[in-house]
């Protein structure tokens, strides 16, 4: 009898720590003609920061003898970047003179449950398939964002990016004279599972399954370019690719003088069976009640602080503009 060697790989590499710098677990599946892989990095965060600016940008004298003029040219900057389990928001501004004023305010927190991710490999008798599945990782990420901004000078550059597992959001605006906006954010996630079908040649199907929500919510007034773009991602793997194609997408430009307002909600959802005596696969009922909802057993072996992420009043929707 020969033996047919095996041409399927799977790898699967852990680094869960307890301590507050970052955990991570990645995973692949390489055959013989394709390659398919996981990469997932997360830790235990809870972020505030508010800030408010108000004043105008102008040229500095730093000459040491007042007969020689050194002059200072004005520059305004700021950029901001924060994320996790591939839930992120950049922020980035800068400005040469003129009247500046800008309020920000972002909160972030992030948990990881270590014992909560399973992976199976099954292959049926009488068949060469073989399924991979990746359940039950529960790390949390939850993100929001408010930020107003108003400018009147010789010019401003102003961008910002919302992305949330393979789902963006972003707009730059470019060579603005004057520029007001005011944005709000709100991404989470709630857990993640994927699912893999493969054979020794080549990878059948391949699917990423996030419970996701991303609202983003804009109004300005331009006086230069605006670029506004966005994506939603597909869920299923193109193998021949090797990515998440796009599932809905689009690209605007403006250059004038215009307002503009948008509103964008993208928002998945994998349900898991809610049955408590199924606990393998059972999920936290967050788009409920959340953490008041949950039975006592529900809530044992969570860290005190859980209630604070799972709590249902943080993930209101964008509804409204205004």
């Amino acid at each position: 009898m020969k033996y047919r060697p095996l041409a399927l790989l799977l790898v699967v590499i852990f680094a869960l720590n307890s301590n507050a710098s970052a955990s991570f677990w990645a995973s692949s599946v390489d055959t013989n003609a394709s390659h398919w892989s996981l990469y997932r990095q997360s830790s235990n965060i809870s972020f505030d920061l508010s800030s408010s600016v108000k004043g105008y940008i102008s040229p500095i004298d730093i000459s040491p003898v007042k007969s020689r003029s050194r002059i200072l040219h004005s520059y305004q900057s700021y950029y901001a970047e924060v994320g996790n389990n591939d839930v992120r928001l950049r922020q980035r501004t800068s400005s040469l003179e003129g009247s500046y004023k800008s309020a920000d305010l972002i909160m972030m927190q992030s948990v990881v449950y270590p014992d909560e991710i399973n992976i199976t490999v099954d292959k049926p008798a009488g068949t060469d398939i073989y399924t991979i599945e990746y359940g039950t990782e529960k790390w949390p990420v939850f993100i929001k964002s408010n930020r107003t901004l108003a400018y009147s000078g010789q010019g401003i550059n102003d961008r910002d990016f919302e992305g949330n597992n393979g789902d963006f959001v972003g707009s730059s605006f470019l060579y603005n004279r004057g520029l007001s906006k005011e944005l709000k954010t709100i991404m989470w996630l709630q857990r993640m599972n994927a699912t893999v079908l493969a054979v020794d040649d080549s990878t059948i199907f391949a699917e990423f399954k996030p419970t996701k929500y991303l609202g983003y919510e804009i109004k300005s007034n331009t006086t230069g370019i605006a670029d506004l773009s966005y994506r939603f991602r597909n869920t299923q793997y193109d193998a021949k690719h090797q990515n998440y194609p796009a599932f809905i997408t689009g690209e605007e430009r403006y250059w004038g003088t215009y307002d503009l307002a948008r509103k964008i909600n993208m928002k998945t959802a994998f349900e898991r069976s809610d049955d408590p005596d199924d606990k393998a696969n059972s999920w936290l009922p967050c788009c409920f009640e959340g953490w008041k909802d949950m039975m006592s057993f529900d809530k044992e072996g969570f860290a005190a602080d859980t209630k604070s992420v799972f709590d249902c009043t943080c993930y209101k929707e964008i509804t409204t503009l205004g």
